[in-house]
């Protein structure tokens, strides 16, 4: 991967992977290694979180494709050396929260992944993404 070409984002738009049989089958101590790493990483590189956790759902059967977007976030890592969390001196003393959700993202299960982030005085203090447990009809109801 040192010699690798850097991407510029973590993951490919709209990639959709699943748990089918295409593709050829990896080594799974060698992805579970992988990604675990990059779980470990992505409590200080957020915008790496949403990527890891979709990969992290393949841990027991992953495939080529699999991998691939593993290597994609390492790419990805390769090309934003700087980024991750700042703390900064800043005039600003507003807390800010922000919301977000992708409804139904999921093709195995439908389910939804929602999140939030918060800002206190202009530096993120704390996030948290999870995959919900429930099956919304609509965003009404969360």
């Amino acid at each position: 991967m040192l010699g690798c070409k850097p991407a510029e984002t973590p993951m490919e738009f709209n990639l959709k992977l699943g748990t089918d049989e295409d593709g050829e089958e990896v080594d799974k101590g060698r992805y579970q290694r992988l990604v675990g790493k990059l779980i470990y990483l992505s409590h200080t590189r957020l915008n790496i979180a949403f990527g890891v956790s979709d990969i992290s759902q393949y841990m027991h059967t992953p495939r080529e494709k699999h991998l691939e977007a593993a290597c994609k976030v390492l790419r990805y890592l390769k090309g934003t050396p700087g980024k991750g969390l700042h703390f900064k001196k800043t005039t600003s003393r507003y807390v800010e929260i922000y919301t977000d959700a992708d409804w139904a993202g999921s093709v195995n299960d439908k389910r939804y992944t929602s999140g939030y982030y918060s800002y206190v005085w202009g530096n993120l203090v704390s996030w948290r993404s999870k995959k919900q447990s429930v099956l919304a009809r609509s965003s009404a109801e969360v």
